[in-house]
């Protein structure tokens, strides 16, 4: 930019250039005139006779003009004047052409930076793709040899490859126990990694929310009683049902069930509770009867603000170091949140540390199109 030549014309307005020839032809009662290198006429009149050049830092830049009684002090006066005017309007061109540098520069390097971030957002998405592919191949994988385990360790504990004894049949209970728990790992891991993928499928049939919470229930009631932990369970709803696939309800509740028991300490309590209430937690109670509520509460450790954001993530857990206390691979909650949300539910969590958690989970009440002004009542009476 300093090499470009300067142009009077094009740093000084015309209407400046006029304003200084008209100050200085009243002051001196003298005709000016200013031309630009090429000889054109920029202000003033144009005047026959020698022209006297005009520089600027050792740079022609024009040339000048006067014809009267005081004509060699006012192309003086011209000349200073110009000059003070073309080193103001050029040091604001060359301010302007650094800035515009700048910003050349400071958009090529975002454009670069952006182009970079995108690059790696491609990879993460197609690294994202393939674990996603990789959990699905495996799961599949695994399951395959599995199932094959649990059905010859059923055939043996049956009788069929001969008599057991009832050590061998503790064992074999065992197997069949621990396979059963993996097998769910395995599934948990496949229903994660399609959740990305496809949209989730219900079988959906109207059922009791009661039944399902009490026959779940009763499978964590042994492992409870064995550490001292109570389970309450109440049922505020009645005949009320929901309408919806019976087999993710009852991996909802499991998921809460076994969260609960879990992270309580010995001898502590675990209550589950069916009530009517808003679907979702900034609807006020006015609204009650929206949806029946799976409540369950314990007298865990909490969970810290700064974790409850995360908790519904996969694969998050609330002790993640290597010694943790806890086992499980941080996928139940988030399992539990498609299901409740698939069902056109909504699930959230109020706790702190050291004062257990209260997780709820929301349904909407199960009605026929035809009749839905006159069951809701009706159900809501034997709440």
């Amino acid at each position: 930019m300093l090499d470009v030549p300067i142009e009077l014309a094009r740093l000084i307005p015309p209407a400046e250039l006029d304003e200084l020839v008209d100050a200085l032809r009243k002051a001196f009662g003298s005709e000016l005139a200013i031309y630009d290198r090429s000889g054109r006429l920029l202000a003033g009149t144009d005047l026959p006779g020698p022209r006297q050049p005009l520089d600027h830092e050792g740079e022609r830049v024009g040339a000048l003009a006067s014809a009267g009684p005081n004509a060699a002090a006012a192309l003086e006066l011209c000349a200073t004047q110009l000059g003070l005017l073309i080193h103001h309007a050029n040091a604001r061109d060359l301010a302007a052409a650094t800035h515009e540098e700048a910003m050349r520069i400071t958009f090529a390097e975002l454009t670069e930076h952006n182009q970079r971030l995108q690059r790696a957002l491609a990879r993460l998405e197609e690294l994202d793709r393939l674990k996603s592919n990789f959990l699905a191949t495996m799961s599949h994988e695994l399951r395959t040899p599995l199932t094959s385990v649990i059905g010859y360790a059923e055939m043996m504990a049956e009788g069929l490859a001969g008599p057991v004894t009832s050590e061998q049949n503790d064992y074999l209970v065992t197997i069949l126990s621990k396979a059963d728990q993996l097998l769910g790992l395995i599934t948990s891991v496949l229903d994660v990694g399609s959740l990305e993928s496809t949209p989730l499928a219900l079988e959906r049939s109207a059922l009791s929310l009661a039944e399902v919470v009490e026959a779940e229930v009763a499978t964590y009631v042994p492992q409870a009683a064995k550490r001292g932990i109570a389970i309450q369970v109440e049922d505020r709803c009645g005949q009320a049902t929901v309408l919806g696939d019976k087999k993710k309800i009852r991996q909802i509740v499991s998921s809460l069930v076994s969260n609960a028991v879990k992270f309580t300490a010995d001898h502590g309590f675990v209550a589950i509770a069916l009530r009517p209430g808003p679907l979702t937690p900034h609807e006020s109670d006015s609204g009650s009867g929206a949806a029946i509520q799976l409540v369950v509460t314990d007298s865990g450790i909490g969970i810290s603000r700064e974790q409850v954001g995360k908790i519904f993530e996969p694969f998050f857990q609330v002790d993640s170091s290597s010694t943790r206390a806890f086992g499980g691979t941080g996928l139940g909650l988030t399992l539990a949140k498609a299901y409740v949300e698939a069902h056109g539910g909504r699930i959230w969590v109020d706790t702190s540390p050291g004062q257990g958690s209260v997780f709820v989970a929301s349904f909407p009440i199960h009605t026929s199109a035809e009749d839905i002004t006159e069951q809701l009542p009706q159900q809501l009476e034997g709440v």
